[in-house]
């Protein structure tokens, strides 16, 4: 059970953290070359944790929203 709230958690730290200017330009260029849409994972579905491709859209989509 701790292990499921473990990734939002981490999630939730992160976006308390102000990004770096190398952060905003690697997400910049990931929005353009591919865009920031949260892909869908089935292993995560399955309870076996966050591939850390999601969480790298999910900060992106964060910090571009600032």
């Amino acid at each position: 059970m701790i292990l499921a709230l473990l990734p939002a958690s981490l999630l939730g730290a992160c976006a308390t953290i102000p990004p770096t200017s190398a952060e905003v330009e690697s997400c910049q260029r990931m929005e353009s070359e591919m865009g920031v849409g949260q892909t869908h994972d089935h292993n995560e579905m399955k309870g076996r944790g966050i591939n850390p491709m999601n969480l790298s859209h999910a900060r992106c989509q964060q910090i571009l929203k600032q």
